[in-house]
């Protein structure tokens, strides 16, 4: 006990003196430029690393900023940290939207969760199995990709359900582990239905305010996918890998349990519920995605025409976005009320609300990103950056610069969301100066932002990936029955070839090939180089 107290003084102290830095800094004036624009960045950073918590952490970083432009005055920096920035921050249709929408959606992933719909499919995907590890290992990845909707539930149902039969399947539960976490990250980092994808947006409409070109969130991010190269190469390894049977030295290693023996196991999570039929999940999430293509028209300021790719590409462009997602989120969670099993619906009421409150440290840390993205730009953190870029740093080398540093910050927080949340406001916002510095053509830094944008989503979910202090990590290494280290030390062979990759395919669009095909040059790389891999 005492020596935990002692380590909360030390985190205390510390906590403290970063803050008294900032003090010093807008009181003396003796930091300028881009080391003090940044310097919320470098404590909201500092923080979280000694302090392993990302809302701690980012709170730190919003003050440190509101102390910075307040001059020091103490009694004014409340103000300014609220109705200077916090506030204003949390307005508008997206930022409302977010909020809504990720709570509805964390809900509807607690329904489905209670359900029990998932272990039904996983049974049908594996009757009549002959290669009971290949095709296990196929079917986690299918249920990890079917829970799109959010990552963290898509790590925890899916190794749940699948951890028995791994064990009779003669598989080890670190390769169960690898396949879990592997899928649930990045297929919600990608999808436009998600738990992050409100995030994402959010994000992105504060980083292109004053672009010198038309675009909107929703138009971006999809112009984003392709340069998201790590969760596209890390989703086409997983099968290939499964199906060629490669596994690296520290995989091979790992032996599979014996079935029934679970006495050794790690610290569990709580269980996922028992089978029921499998539209208690299918009708579910068929209500959400056709609600939120539905919305989109619905709901648009100008009636478009259904019936036409350039209406519907009208609709998505609109400012329905925000509108259209809540729409679908409800008719998702009323559809998951509806097809509720009558043996579960006395709780499912506690398991929506379970689901909906494992969200609220992520909305938190949405609103210190926010909060903070409101500082940099009232700091001039962009302007200092796009000028360091035009001192001799090509903007086209910038998405390969945020994927490494986008990284590097998540291995050593350990929380993908707050990396996004630290570092978008800080790329975005700098690639579109730096692009219009430059002269570059509004197509041209329309590719730039877009490309930006993948590189930190997927820079956000490599560090996740191989951090042991990643929520992801920790949940899923306990749903498959692994010890978290373990999973660490066999899942990142496999990181690192992604990301090998990955910085190829950033390397090439820097080239001047588009992320398109710079993605699929990258994706051809790896498959061969995990072909022969298997070979040997």
């Amino acid at each position: 006990m005492a020596v935990r107290s002692s380590a909360r003084l030390v985190r205390a102290a510390a906590l403290a003196a970063l803050l008294a830095a900032a003090w010093m800094i807008a009181a003396t004036g003796f930091i300028e430029g881009l080391p003090r624009a940044l310097w919320p960045a470098a404590t909201a950073l500092a923080a979280i690393l000694i302090t392993r918590h990302a809302v701690s952490g980012l709170a730190c970083g919003t003050l440190a900023g509101a102390v910075l432009l307040a001059g020091g005055d103490i009694a004014a920096t409340p103000r300014v940290l609220l109705a200077d920035h916090a506030v204003p921050a949390m307005q508008g249709p997206w930022r409302t939207g977010a909020l809504v929408f990720t709570l509805l959606l964390g809900a509807f992933a607690g329904l489905l969760e209670h359900s029990g719909g998932f272990a039904t499919l996983m049974d049908r995907l594996l009757s009549g199995a002959r290669d009971g590890g290949r095709r296990l290992l196929g079917g986690t990845y299918l249920i990890g990709l079917m829970c799109f909707f959010d990552g963290l539930a898509s790590s925890m149902v899916s190794g749940r359900i699948a951890r028995p039969l791994a064990d009779r399947a003669g598989v080890s539960r670190e390769r169960l582990a690898w396949v879990v976490d592997s899928t649930g990250s990045p297929v919600a980092c990608v999808a436009f239905i998600s738990t992050w994808i409100a995030t994402q947006l959010s994000l992105i409409d504060q980083g292109i305010a004053g672009a010198p070109f038309d675009a909107d969130p929703y138009t971006l991010f999809f112009h984003s996918i392709p340069a998201n190269a790590y969760c596209l190469l890390t989703l086409m390894m997983v099968p290939l890998a499964v199906f060629l049977g490669y596994q690296p030295r520290a995989m091979r290693r790992c032996l599979p349990r014996q079935p029934g023996n679970e006495s050794s196991d790690p610290p569990d999570l709580p269980s996922t519920s028992t089978a029921a039929p499998a539209r208690v999940v299918l009708i579910p999430l068929a209500a959400l995605v056709a609600g939120i293509f539905a919305g989109f028209p619905l709901l648009a300021e100008e009636a478009v025409n259904v019936f036409t790719l350039s209406g519907w590409r009208a609709a998505f462009s609109g400012s329905g976005g925000p509108y259209a997602l809540v729409f679908g989120s409800l008719c998702g969670l009323l559809g998951a009320w509806a097809m509720m099993p009558a043996a579960r619906r006395a709780t499912m009421g506690r398991a929506a609300a379970r689901g909906a409150g494992s969200l609220l440290p992520a909305l938190v840390v949405l609103v210190l990103a926010w909060t903070l993205g409101s500082q940099f730009r009232a700091l001039g953190a962009a302007d200092h950056i796009a000028a360091l870029l035009g001192d001799g740093v090509s903007p086209a080398w910038l998405p390969l610069a945020v994927f490494v540093t986008g990284s590097l910050m998540a291995f050593c927080t350990g929380t993908s969301w707050g990396t996004m949340g630290l570092l978008m406001p800080l790329a975005l916002p700098a690639a579109i100066l730096a692009a219009s510095n430059t002269g570059m053509p509004p197509t041209d830094a329309h590719a730039l932002a877009a490309m930006v944008i993948g590189a930190v989503f997927g820079g956000a979910t490599l560090g996740d990936h191989c951090s042991p202090f990643s929520d992801t990590t920790i949940v899923s290494s306990l749903s498959s029955g692994c010890g978290v280290f373990d999973h660490v030390r066999t899942q990142l062979p496999f990181a690192a070839t992604a990301a090998l990759a990955a910085a190829a395919a950033y390397a090439i669009m820097a080239a001047g090939l588009p992320a398109t095909a710079a993605t699929l040059v990258a994706a051809a790389l790896l498959a061969t180089w995990i072909f022969l891999l298997s070979r040997r």
